[in-house]
């Protein structure tokens, strides 16, 4: 639904905010797009241009932290993509991040965001894993990859109200796809 969502608003150039290895980023380059996307891992970066070397496709990819001011033009971008990653910070730095998602975002763009469910993730906690709670919502994990990085939990009402000025066209929680929250939205004039 989403790439439709993309070509039927006359998109062409897509941020996939926080890359990783390129999974998403490789998807749309073949798929004909003007892909840009970063990651604060280099190694991860040099996974995702290895692979799309291998396929003789290319994007635009750069190392980035995604606590700093976005280095792309205003209205740069038709569409973001932010799968799992802006949930990997604080409550005030979330927000900064997503007002900087809205400056390099186009007006009627578009914007994937999928992040984790407080509902789902106080479920699992039940079954033994210990957090260190930071703040409300947000917890440091004391073991496994994420060790030490936060991670907020969001419930879809504090999402929807992150969004403010964007049409919600799309919002789910809690499927066998992703059990966290998915929406899609278009950004509103300002």
């Amino acid at each position: 639904m989403l790439e439709e969502l993309i070509r039927s608003n006359n998109g062409r150039r897509i941020l996939d905010f926080g890359c990783g290895v390129g999974r998403h980023t490789k998807y749309f380059v073949k798929r004909g797009y003007e892909v840009y996307g970063f990651d604060q891992s280099e190694k991860a970066l040099q996974r995702a241009e290895s692979t799309l070397a291998n396929e003789n496709l290319s994007a635009h990819l750069r190392v980035w932290n995604m606590l700093s001011p976005l280095p792309y033009e205003t209205a740069f971008f038709d569409a973001v993509l932010a799968v799992r990653v802006i949930q990997h910070a604080y409550k005030k730095d979330i927000l900064e991040i997503l007002r900087e998602i809205d400056r390099v975002l186009r007006e009627r763009g578009l914007v994937f965001i999928q992040v984790t469910s407080y509902e789902t993730e106080m479920k699992n906690m039940l079954e033994g894993r210990k957090p260190i709670w930071v703040e409300p919502r947000t917890l440091i994990a004391e073991t496994g990859p994420e060790k030490g990085i936060p991670r907020h939990l969001f419930t879809s009402e504090e999402l929807l109200s992150m969004l403010k000025g964007y049409e919600i066209l799309e919002i789910h929680s809690g499927t066998d796809h992703y059990d966290g929250h998915c929406i899609i939205a278009r950004k509103l004039k300002h």
